[in-house]
């Protein structure tokens, strides 16, 4: 059976195209322009001609179709097709805009035209309009399976009780007796601890890993990829932004049935004071940040509520925008020290330290770094045996040739213990070829002096590049005195250089934590966790959070 897709203008050019069959598609186009085709939905086009069938969508803005064919008895979910077309649209229009290399285009259009292909089936009787399927690389419906999740049909009957299984290439196995735990095979790492290495290696379990998942073009990181595209704001749908649109215009018309034209200064001013407030931002700071934007607006004559609001956008776009550089690679490769580059990691216990060191060090791996963990969280019973697990999974992810990440420990102790074992981490780094040192911290309450105290002498000692605060997107108020006090923990000489905010995907819009942090100390924020894998860390996207924070 063939099948075809092009994205084409409606000049007649063909920008992409997924097989060469692009002449079928003349006589359909003929009856789109006709008004012969048949309009299943706004801009969705579908026509069967010569006995193939045939579906468009259409983006009116960009003046762009993308269009498939198939010949053959089969049937496909009419929603799954028009979701497909959608973001393949969506995904041509994102790389054209940003004018960067239209192989990765290409890549994503294939991914979601092939796996669209593996859902038509070969009987007549489907409803084309039925709601059943998920769109691809939308948000799953209520019991629907996650889009990077493997699933099959495990057509076995089910013995009674239950029974441990997992994937074997692409079916589930149901063997018994085998565990998923591997840290008894995990290769043994430097420097070992010695009095604390007798706990019971059964409590570590590490994740299997599929090591052909996560090379470039692999389908799973390129699902991924397209995940978090089409899941970015700053390209909406033409169908999201009439959403979008619809709600903020019932806002505006509930604030214009109050303030007819010309808006009332302190009035407005109070109702986007709650709107900061409702998104996590702390009193304190929405009081600073009205405050700013009356003192702009207090000169102006004819203030509307459109002017407000773009004055409040700008505003908080230039809070979250960086003053500084954050090309941490650029300033790993410049280090010229004659010493590895060195990153320490602080916050508040619980936030996700260790969860995000360990993201951060799949990501230098990716960019072909070599990267030593330094185990300085001696105080917390496990924390370790922890970074030991995350070592071992990130060994085994590792696909990056010449590239390696190893562990750097001495296991558990006070203050002098700390700072010794982050001195002689940074030695062993030097000498055994290693890029980045990345050091892992005890938690602390931020306020509680004493608990504070020894991090000015730790900075000292080890004098890192940069030093990190991980901060919890959850936190709301509190950030700011977690923020304030880490940032002058290091003495008068030395401050924070990023934050890394974690738990982003767990607050929905609730994203005011990002502006308490920076805000209260001018430190920029140079990755978000948005998940539990160690793919699950983004760059912040500034216009995005503004979008959360005014919707």
């Amino acid at each position: 059976m063939s099948q075809s897709l092009i994205v084409f203008r409606t000049s007649g050019k063909v920008e992409y195209q997924h097989n060469n069959k692009v002449h079928a598609f003349n006589e359909f186009i003929g009856t789109i322009v006709n008004e012969t085709a048949v309009e299943l939905d706004s801009n969705f086009f579908t026509n069967t001609v010569n006995r193939k069938k045939f579906y468009a969508f259409q983006n009116s803005e960009h003046d762009t179709y993308v269009a498939l064919y198939f010949d053959g008895v089969v049937t496909l979910d009419g929603n799954k097709v028009k979701s497909t077309l959608q973001s393949i649209l969506k995904t041509f229009n994102k790389y054209e805009e940003e004018e960067i290399n239209m192989e990765k285009f290409k890549s994503l259009a294939d991914l979601q035209f092939n796996q669209l292909m593996k859902t038509k089936t070969t009987s007549i009787g489907e409803d084309i309009n039925s709601n059943s399927s998920t769109p691809l690389g939308g948000a799953p419906r209520s019991g629907a399976p996650n889009p990077l999740t493997p699933t099959t049909t495990d057509k076995r009957k089910t013995a009674p009780g239950k029974k441990l299984r997992k994937w074997n290439g692409d079916e589930i196995d149901d063997s018994d007796g085998k565990i998923l735990d591997y840290s008894n095979d995990a290769p043994e790492k430097v420097e070992s601890a010695n009095s604390n290495s007798n706990s019971n290696p059964n409590l570590l379990s590490t994740l299997t890993v599929d090591q052909g998942a996560f090379t470039k073009e692999n389908e799973l990181v390129l699902v991924k990829e397209l995940n978090e595209l089409l899941e970015d704001e700053e390209y909406e749908s033409d169908e999201e932004k009439t959403v979008e649109t619809s709600k903020f215009g019932s806002i505006f018309s509930k604030f214009s049935s109050y303030f007819t034209g010309t808006v009332n200064l302190d009035e407005v001013s109070k109702k986007f004071y709650d709107q900061l407030v409702s998104k996590n931002i702390a009193p304190q700071t929405a009081t600073s940040i009205i405050s700013r934007i009356k003192e702009k607006l207090q000169s102006k004559s004819n203030i509307t509520l459109t002017l407000y609001r773009q004055t409040l956008i700008d505003e908080l776009t230039k809070i979250l925008t960086p003053n500084v550089g954050t090309d941490l690679l650029y300033d790993i490769k410049k280090n010229k020290l004659g010493r590895p580059y060195v990153i320490s990691v602080v916050g508040v216990n619980g936030v996700g330290k260790s969860t995000n060191l360990a993201k951060l060090s799949y990501w230098l791996l990716q960019n072909h770094l070599n990267v030593l963990i330094c185990a300085c969280d001696t105080f917390r019973s496990g924390a370790v045996e922890q970074l030991k697990v995350h070592v071992n999974n990130l060994q085994q992810l590792n696909n990056v040739e010449s590239t390696k990440i190893d562990i750097f420990e001495k296991g558990y102790g006070g203050g002098d213990h700390v700072v010794q074992t982050a001195k002689l981490a940074i030695e062993f780094a030097g000498n055994n070829g290693f890029d980045v040192v990345l050091i892992d911290t005890a938690g602390r309450t931020h306020s509680n002096a004493k608990l504070m105290a020894p991090l000015k002498k730790f900075g000292e000692a080890a004098d890192p590049n940069k030093i990190i605060m991980v901060g919890e997107a959850l936190v709301g108020s509190d950030s700011v005195e977690q923020a304030i006090n880490f940032n002058n923990a290091f003495g008068s000489k030395r401050k924070l250089d990023f934050f890394i905010i974690s738990k982003v995907d767990t607050v929905g819009d609730l994203v005011g934590t990002m502006i308490n942090m920076v805000m209260a100390t001018k430190v920029p924020i140079l990755f978000v966790g948005t998940g539990q894998t160690y793919t699950d860390i983004k760059r912040l996207s500034v216009k995005s959070v503004v979008n959360l924070l005014m919707k």
